[in-house]
């Protein structure tokens, strides 16, 4: 199915990387596309120590200002579909789109004080993804002809395939979602979380996506070992996030080519969200309509 107006989202690595005139912002702007802002990145632009961070990327996205989205949390999306057992539906946040728009346009968006700061950063400590994390550790093993390639290249092709099949196993998906929900009731005496039944849960609903992830996660730190798992984790949220994100987008403008984002969305995606790595005018045309055709 072909898509006129394909949505792209942006990772930090993307628009650090870019030249100050922001002309990919406008080019994808012109061949139609969405540029789309989830939250996380919103996040790491606000919160670096770098003052000159933030204003640079304002100049950045005016070059495309009229054609971008902001997106909601991940986590605030999947609290929702655990609250009214429904599925969240479209991320896209329509007035803090139109704010933005306004505010880029007229270099009235202001950066967040400390207060706003440290709001942010409770908020996405608070939420619950590594003890969902932790319920999953035993579910699955990986065989053995595997390990020695996962530790070699995590995007071996052999890797890609068997990881894309498996943690797209609806089965799976839903055996994973009842030992996450088991986590909850086990843990919390939270009358809030009125989903009860994995089987009503499909690829429309975040927490679906929010599994698949996790399970890409469990097999990658099983075979690292779990005292890992601190340290790493909390980095990783942030490309969970991306990659959630990513099932409601067409493809990602992203740098990063050898840390776990890039072989995590191969796990999780395999060839159906492409990746934008570069700047060049003719490339960008080509990806964005590559994802118009719906091929990559």
């Amino acid at each position: 199915m072909s898509n006129r107006n394909p949505r792209i989202i942006i990772d930090a690595s993307y628009i650090r990387g870019m030249s100050s005139n922001g002309a990919p912002f406008r080019i994808m702007r012109e061949q139609g596309a969405r540029i789309v802002l989830i939250d996380t990145l919103i996040f790491e632009l606000y919160t670096t120590d770098d003052p000159n961070q933030w204003p640079a990327s304002q100049n950045k996205l005016k070059a495309g200002v009229n054609a971008i989205e902001v997106w909601k949390h991940v986590p605030l999306m999947y609290k929702v579909e655990l609250e009214q057992n429904r599925p969240y539906g479209d991320p896209l946040r329509r007035k803090t789109t139109v704010n933005w728009i306004r505010g880029i346009a007229n270099n009235s968006l202001q950066r967040l004080d400390d207060r706003e700061i440290k709001e942010l950063i409770q908020e996405r400590e608070a939420n619950d993804m590594l003890a969902s994390l932790h319920a999953l550790l035993g579910l699955r093993s990986i065989p053995k002809e595997l390990k020695i390639k996962i530790q070699e290249s995590p995007s071996d092709p052999d890797v890609v395939q068997f990881f894309y099949k498996d943690i797209n196993n609806p089965d799976h998906i839903r055996l994973g979602l009842k030992e996450i929900l088991q986590k909850f009731n086990n843990d919390t005496n939270d009358t809030w979380i009125k989903l009860q039944n994995p089987d009503d849960v499909d690829d429309s609903w975040v927490m679906w996506h929010v599994c698949k992830s996790l399970l890409a996660v469990s097999y990658d730190y099983r075979h690292e070992g779990e005292q890992t798992f601190g340290k790493k984790f909390k980095n990783a949220k942030h490309d969970l996030d991306y990659l959630i994100s990513l099932a409601f987008a067409d493809g990602i403008a992203s740098c990063e080519t050898g840390g776990e984002m890039s072989y995590w969305r191969k796990w999780m995606y395999g060839d159906t969200k492409p990746r934008l790595g570069c700047f060049d005018r003719d490339e960008i045309v080509r990806f964005v309509n590559d994802l118009k055709r719906g091929s990559t």
